[in-house]
């Protein structure tokens, strides 16, 4: 399945990935956040798990949420024919730069997701596929770095979300 989602994977990213205004997003939010301290942090990402929790406001999430690259990773998924279900764009510290779901938390740097990809030098990442509760859809999560496009260093990492059912469409 690695074989087929790689395919499937690759040539779509790779352009997006490129694109000026998500590498330019990434660098900036590494740019302002490369003094956060551990403690603030995970003080940012308490925050953010409290509002998503009480289903209350965060002006954090709500930035994210309607900030344009994000605007643009919803194109990507609507033109996807269904095999992109989520996106989600972590800088190099592991928070969230955009999003096209919702996440229960802010900080992903402790997850596999980004760990593996950004720290731990892999290319890919890719869990099992699971069944969707809501859609019987089959989901992996699909993480890749995002490389800055002049250095092509790691800047950050994106998580793909796939419906397996859709790969071959």
């Amino acid at each position: 399945m690695e074989a087929n989602v790689r395919k499937t994977v690759s040539p779509q990213t790779q352009t997006w990935l490129a694109d000026p205004a998500v590498v330019d997003a990434v660098k900036a939010q590494n740019a302002q956040n490369k003094a956060l301290d551990q403690a603030k942090i995970d003080a940012m990402d308490n925050d953010w798990k409290a509002a998503a929790k009480a289903k209350s406001a965060n002006p954090t999430y709500d930035k994210i949420a309607a900030n344009a690259v994000t605007k643009r990773l919803k194109e990507v998924t609507d033109k996807s024919n269904g095999r992109i279900v989520e996106i989600l764009l972590m800088d190099n510290r592991g928070l969230n730069v955009a999003q096209t779901g919702g996440t229960s938390d802010y900080w992903q740097g402790d997850e596999p997701k980004w760990q593996k990809v950004y720290s731990g030098g892999s290319d890919l990442y890719m869990t099992d596929p699971e069944k969707d509760a809501e859609t019987n859809a089959m989901l992996t999560e699909v993480s890749v770095p995002v490389l800055d496009p002049a250095s092509k260093e790691k800047i950050g990492v994106a998580m793909i979300v796939l419906d397996t059912n859709k790969l071959g469409n």
